[in-house]
Formats: C-alpha cells, structure tokens, sequence
C-alpha cells in the first residue's frame, strides 16, 4: 500500500494554525474525513467507533455554542449592572472609609457619575472622592434642608 507523501506531518505546511491550542470543530471534521478516506476497504471502521467519535463531535459543538453564550450572557449582565448603578446619580450614598482593615469613619455624598472600568463601577461623589460601588453601605434621597445648609 503506497502512502501520499503530502498526508505527512513533516510535509504540511504549518500556515494554518488557530488562535488558540484547542482544537476546533473544523480540525476534528478534517481528521474524521481523513480517517474515513483512507481506512482499510478490507477492515472498515466499527460502526460504534463511528457512532463514538460522531458524538463526540456533537458534545464539542454544544460546549463550543454554550461558551459562546455564556460570553455574550456575561457582557450583557455587565452591562445591565452598570444600568443599575446609574440609577443613583443624584442619591445620597453612604460609604466607609477605611484603615488598615478597619471602619474609620461612615462619610456620605451625593453620587454626580457612574463609570465602568474594567469589570468594576466606579462612582463619582459631589466631595471629589471616587469610590467603588462595592464601598456603598446605604443608599437614600438627597434632603432638601441639608443640602442648602451645607451651602451656606
């Protein structure tokens, strides 16, 4: 029996590389072809060998898709919390302040922005501080009189 010389690893050519170490759908479907193509007439391929590496292709296709939905899941979930925390522009926040582990004082401000940065929310207060929005201990309404005295 000859073998083709090109079906030989030393003889591809390495252009076609991924992006990443796992192989993928289209490298499994291109070694089963080549499997399928080149078996022995005389002793073909078992039928529940077949039926195996068949289902395992379908179980790489559902986690492939299910990775990619559970991406998408995670941007939006990113997002919508991001929604939320913009809802308390223009609230007043309560929020410790810390040192060496340990609760210093309780300070509260008016929240003027929301940002997102990276995977955190960051929020702009009215005394100039920025805080994380894990910080925030009580959320409550601005009260009129305290505002206009604090501006006296």
């Amino acid at each position: 029996m000859k073998i083709d010389e090109s079906l030989m690893l030393n003889q591809q050519s390495q252009s076609r590389q991924t992006n990443n170490d796992d192989l993928g759908r289209d490298a499994f479907l291109q070694i089963l072809m080549t499997q399928l193509t080149n078996q022995d007439p005389l002793d073909p391929m078992d039928d529940k060998d077949f039926i195996a590496q068949m289902a395992t292709f379908s179980q790489l296709e559902q986690m492939t898709n299910m990775a990619n939905d559970f991406t998408g899941f995670m941007e939006n979930q990113s997002y919508s919390n991001f929604l939320q925390y913009s809802n308390l522009i223009g609230q007043a926040v309560n929020y410790g302040e810390f040192s060496d582990g340990e609760l210093e004082e309780e300070l509260s401000a008016v929240v003027q922005s929301v940002r997102k940065e990276g995977d955190g929310i960051i929020i702009s207060l009215d005394n100039g501080e920025e805080i994380s929005a894990e910080e925030v201990t009580q959320i409550g309404q601005v009260d009129a009189n305290d505002e206009g005295d604090s501006n006296e």
